[in-house]
């Protein structure tokens, strides 16, 4: 009788590691993906950040030409009516 009972301890103690063991994967899982979550996201606020640092002087330089055409135009039009 005492076997027997020694048989089901050992089964049940297994069985109990077993969860164990994977409850604590599952956890690091969880952990591994909310890290993922976390660096794609300041990896995407450091792309829009770069992106935005990048676009803005682009912007400013198109509007200086811009005015810098429109005042070669107003040139070339009084140069026409000398």
């Amino acid at each position: 009788m005492h076997k027997k009972n020694f048989h089901r301890f050992l089964v049940v103690a297994a069985l109990t590691f077993l969860l164990v063991v994977i409850s604590g994967c599952l956890k690091k899982d969880e952990q591994q993906a909310e890290e993922k979550d976390r660096i794609e996201r300041m990896t995407d606020k450091a792309a829009g950040t770069a992106v935005k640092k990048i676009r803005t002087p682009i912007a400013k330089a198109r509007a200086t030409q811009s005015l810098g055409n429109e005042r070669q135009e107003e040139i070339d039009k009084a140069m026409q009516k000398q």
